[in-house]
């Protein structure tokens, strides 16, 4: 794997709680190889900040840049929950959520972002700021990296929801090799005879949303997290999964032994 150039989000390192704080929030992002993703993702993080109460935030990384979430465990302590700032359910993050929390007994994982009501929200909005009209067919395109079950259905029920507040049908395509993948999906929405929008079901700005522009569709919505400041919504939904029983189940942990009760 190309190694990405060191880059904590907020250069926030270990930091003791406040007064008046007793817990603390750690939200796990994916690495992020472009200044915009790493923008969007810290713009999140202070606007969490902001808005929460006795939790002390802090961000860590998976993947290969810093801080990581083992070094954010080591460097905090009493009560912790981690939130996977994640869209669908992530083998690979459940692994080093694993290895991370596996010595400290203090620290919990909640259940990520997506899929959830308040991202189809978002994303319809999405799609009117880019001009989407009730007759294009729609395609919700979602950067899979694996074929695991878990993961695709999480994509399905994204789309699902989308379509629910959309009040249309909703076309799925993923890029990194499950089914069906994104040029197949554009192949067959094209077939309808209309527009075809593509609704960006990615977090951040960067390459990946770069490879869904440049697959063809007439119209590509923006990510959730669009470089300006983060929809109020999803900043809210970040707060109740710091504070609701989570559902997120890393690999090997039995259910109910490591979920955040804030």
């Amino acid at each position: 794997m190309r190694r990405i150039a060191n880059h904590g989000l907020l250069g926030i390192r270990g930091r003791r709680p406040a007064v008046g704080v007793n817990r603390t929030l750690i939200l796990c992002a994916h690495s992020a190889e472009s200044a915009r993703g790493r923008g969007a993702i810290a713009g999140l993080v202070n606007a969490v900040r902001r808005e929460a109460r006795n939790l002390e935030v802090v961000d860590a990384l998976v993947d290969v840049q810093e801080p990581s979430l083992a070094r954010m465990v080591a460097e905090t302590s009493g009560p912790r929950s981690v939130v996977p700032l994640m869209l669908a359910y992530d083998q690979q993050v459940g692994t080093h959520i694993v290895q991370a929390l596996s010595s400290d007994p203090a620290v919990t994982v909640n259940a990520p972002l997506g899929p959830d009501w308040v991202l189809a929200e978002v994303g319809v909005r999405r799609l009117f700021e880019a001009g989407a009209r009730s007759d294009d067919t729609i395609v919700l395109a979602a950067d899979v990296v694996a074929t695991d079950d878990r993961a695709v259905a999480d994509v399905g029920k994204a789309a699902r929801l989308l379509s629910a507040v959309w009040g249309g049908r909703v076309h799925v395509g993923t890029l990194g090799g499950t089914d069906p993948a994104l040029a197949d999906a554009l192949d067959v929405a094209r077939a309808y005879g209309r527009r075809v929008v593509v609704s960006t079901y990615l977090l951040t700005p960067g390459s990946v949303h770069d490879d869904i522009v440049a697959a063809g569709a007439d119209v590509v919505t923006g990510p959730l997290l669009d470089g300006g400041p983060p929809d109020p919504r999803i900043v809210s939904l970040v707060l109740a999964r710091a504070r609701a029983r989570g559902s997120w189940l890393p690999v090997g942990e039995d259910p109910g032994s490591r979920l955040a009760h804030f």
